[in-house]
């Protein structure tokens, strides 16, 4: 870090000290990283501030840790998130997609690649369009399709699945008669909704309830669509399901109820993942 020459305060004052400062406003705002966001909020600042100017580069930080402290998540803040060896653009008011995520997503990848090139997708609930993206870029030459309720999301869908056909629909009506799929991505709100009050602050706050909020048992989603999924399942077509761990034997009841079998529970320990996988016969 360039170090400026000068006085102690003010447009003079040394970065490294202005950057001191940003920490401590961000871990009294309840970041538990706050040297590791600060870092990546410093880099987008200077994305987006490109050029020679020191002070628009350190307004645009300036501005980029007010919205941190304000709660907005930073994947929000500089327009992407990590998910696995992918960068996914995030729109602000859209569902951040979370790691333990990609634990569903490689179940999908694993399942595309066994029908072979060509294989069918269906991305429902596809928030930024993570799970499909990851899903087809493991998985070459997958036809993808994907769903979701909230027009953000579809607009964030559409710029990171560019030529996919993004649909803004509540379930699967919206999709053409005939539409069958070799795998269903089906990472559904979960949340009961007694517990979104629990949530985190920049999920509470700034994701939209639809996202999150699964009903009373966390469930209704997956309940109300699991018919629908099956029956737009090709033989022998797989769906995967994010749940938490209390939620299995119930999740597990719903699928078989719709006629869906060889249901196995996968887990990730250490990303905090548990998934569903089911099969059509």
């Amino acid at each position: 870090m360039i170090v400026v020459e000068g006085g102690a305060t003010g447009e003079h004052e040394r970065p490294d000290a202005r950057d001191a400062a940003r920490v401590e406003r961000l871990r009294r705002g309840g970041s538990a990283f706050a040297e590791e966001e600060l870092a990546e909020l410093r880099r987008a600042a200077d994305h987006d501030a490109p050029g020679d100017d020191a002070a628009d580069d350190e307004a645009a930080l300036d501005a980029m840790v007010a919205r941190r402290i304000a709660g907005e998540p930073i994947e929000a803040i500089v327009g992407s998130a990590a998910f696995a060896e992918l960068r996914i653009l995030v729109h602000p008011g859209v569902f951040v997609p979370r790691r333990r995520t990609t634990l569903l997503a490689g179940l999908v990848a694993d399942a595309l690649r066994a029908r072979g090139a060509g294989a069918r997708l269906l991305d429902l609930g596809c928030g930024t369009g993570a799970i499909a993206a990851l899903a087809a870029h493991r998985a070459p030459g997958t036809r993808v399709t994907a769903i979701d309720a909230d027009a953000r999301a579809a607009a964030n869908a559409r710029a990171n699945l560019p030529g996919v056909l993004v649909l803004e629909a509540a379930d699967l009506s919206a999709l053409p008669a005939d539409a069958r799929f070799d795998a269903i991505a089906a990472n559904l709100p979960y949340v009961p909704t007694a517990e979104l009050a629990h949530l985190p602050r920049d999920a509470r706050e700034h994701e939209p309830a639809l996202a999150l909020d699964g009903g009373a048992d966390g469930l209704e989603p997956l309940r109300a669509l699991a018919p629908q999924i099956a029956a737009r399942l090709a033989p022998g077509g797989v769906v995967v399901t994010e749940v938490a761990p209390p939620q299995l034997a119930e999740a597990a009841r719903i699928l078989a109820a719709a006629g869906l079998e060889g249901i196995a529970v996968h887990e990730d320990d250490a990303i905090g993942a548990t998934a569903l996988l089911a099969r059509r016969g």
